[in-house]
């Protein structure tokens, strides 16, 4: 299912003059005219008929913004990777409601495990109802609804592009792609992500000995969150001497607290942190793993070392040329070979690159040939191909 569309109607801030609808996805007549009988007595709004998610031409407009996506998966066989790649991209502000008919546990614990509604199929609609009214009652309470996707982003050496190439991927998760987005920085020494993303006068929270670990919740997490953009937050803090040996700990139980107000969650995360994160196996904790590196044997060789305490936590390779190939002992394509890498997301080297994102703004940098491999893990993360654009065009969905 493509559901690229589902971003120009899946915002968080819609005027109120925009009412709020329910779409309903099924190719059973008989269902759709009872769930309009079910809306029409209980005094809902008409919903939005669509018999595949590619048939946007009856609710793809600007007046309308979504409230329940009901999705008829009665018969199929593949319900929970369907209703993961879903959850995934639709806006967080949205519940999804996946109607099925199979009584089963494990299914309807896969599924709420996704964020999404399980729905068990009565002629009645009884069920249905009971999750739209539930959904409705506890929209303005504190509920865990989708869980974010939690990605790491790691450096095998300083230099390498970690928190530019952080900063640029929330940027086009939150800008492009329409997602909720929090960057979560670790590297507090140079904190150089709130520059890429234009905040102006940031000063972040110090760790403290008085933030007790068990006392976080979300209302705590909140302060210590700064809004960027619509859809872009940043939580950094800055490392107090008393707390060196909490401060990935005390990162992570913050932005946890906010996991259903997210899409995703990025750690972006220096060479020098990678033991402070490292405090159980990182494929129970992140849901995709990106190491950056570059041509240098220095980088080459911590990659090599990082892949032995990786142990089976799959990963993607991340090259970035932040010089010109002739700065480096070895050539891209030896580089891989050394480390028999089978694949990479690879950025080019690109002249006053840092000097374009500090005056020019991360806007201008989605003008610009670095914005390809940005593009390729929003597709890797998302499954949504966003389009790069030229210097004198703007982005199509």
């Amino acid at each position: 299912m493509d559901l690229d569309i589902l971003f120009k109607n899946s915002s968080s801030k819609v005027k109120e003059s925009v009412s709020a609808r329910d779409l309903v996805v099924s190719d059973d007549a008989e269902f759709i005219e009872s769930v309009n009988d079910l809306y029409a007595i209980e005094g809902y709004a008409k919903p939005i008929e669509v018999p595949d998610i590619d048939n946007d031409s009856a609710w793809n407009h600007s007046g309308v913004k979504l409230n329940h996506v009901v999705l008829d998966l009665r018969g199929a066989s593949n319900i929970v990777e369907q209703t993961s790649e879903i959850a995934t991209r639709l806006d967080v502000t949205i519940s999804l409601l996946v109607l099925c008919d199979v009584d089963s546990i494990k299914l309807r614990n896969q599924v709420h495990s996704l964020g999404a509604n399980y729905v068990l199929w009565d002629s009645e609609l009884d069920g249905l109802l009971a999750a739209i009214k539930s959904s409705d009652e506890q929209e303005s309470s504190v509920k865990r609804t989708r869980v974010a996707k939690r990605i790491l982003i790691l450096g095998t050496k300083g230099g390498v592009g970690v928190s530019s190439i952080s900063s640029l991927l929330c940027h086009s998760l939150a800008g492009q792609a329409n997602l909720k987005t929090l960057l979560v920085d670790h590297d507090s020494g140079a904190m150089n992500s709130d520059i890429y993303l234009g905040v102006k006068g940031h000063k972040p929270k110090q760790n403290s000995i008085d933030l007790n670990q068990i006392d976080i919740d979300d209302a705590i997490a909140k302060t210590y969150v700064h809004s960027v953009v619509d859809k872009l937050d940043y939580l950094v803090l800055e490392k107090n001497i008393a707390c060196l040996s909490d401060h990935a700990t005390t990162l992570y139980n913050l932005s946890n607290q906010l996991v259903d107000q997210y899409n995703f969650i990025v750690d972006s995360v220096p060479l020098s942190c990678y033991e402070e994160i490292h405090d159980q196996e990182l494929n129970d904790k992140y849901h995709r793993i990106f190491v950056v590196c570059d041509p240098s044997v220095a980088s080459l060789r911590s990659y090599n070392l990082l892949k032995k305490k990786f142990a089976k936590a799959e990963h993607e390779l991340v090259f970035n040329l932040n010089r010109p190939a002739k700065d480096f002992m070895v050539t891209l394509t030896s580089a891989k070979e050394r480390i028999r890498a089978k694949g990479s997301i690879d950025f080019g080297y690109e002249p006053a690159l840092e000097k374009l994102l500090i005056q020019q703004g991360i806007g201008e940098f989605m003008k610009s040939k670095s914005s390809a491999p940005v593009a390729n893990m929003v597709a890797t993360l998302t499954g949504k191909k966003i389009k790069t654009k030229s210097r004198f065009s703007l982005f199509r969905k």
